[in-house]
């Protein structure tokens, strides 16, 4: 009898080392404010994408191989690939940018769900 199939039926389950290391993820801003980790709409907006915010840190700058969540930044240089992109935060309380903002996460949650 294989090793395996033996411990299956004994009902032993073999010991496996999971990684509880969190995926980290960059969220780009102009500048990063105290306090902007509890602003509404950061917090509904990741929770809309499944992202927790205790993953995300706030920076001006992407770092090469960051993993790039949300870029808000008014000048999107150097160039990252993000899984949102929208306008700085104080902008997006105009309708036209939220819309916009709308879009990408309908997205994204549409690309979660077949991928």
């Amino acid at each position: 009898m294989e090793k395996a199939a033996y411990l299956d039926a004994m009902g032993i389950k073999r010991w496996v080392q999971t990684s509880n290391a969190a995926k980290a993820y960059i969220i780009l801003v102009d500048s990063v404010e105290p306090g902007i980790e509890h602003h509404p709409v950061i917090n509904s907006v990741l929770s809309l994408i499944g992202c927790p915010i205790t993953n995300c840190s706030f920076t001006e700058k992407a770092s090469k191989g960051a993993d790039v969540i949300w870029d808000m930044r008014r000048l999107k240089m150097p160039k990252s690939n993000p899984v949102l992109s929208s306008a700085p935060l104080a902008e997006l309380k105009k309708a036209e940018a939220k819309r916009e903002l709308w879009e990408l996460i309908v997205a994204h949650n549409k690309e979660s769900q077949i991928g």
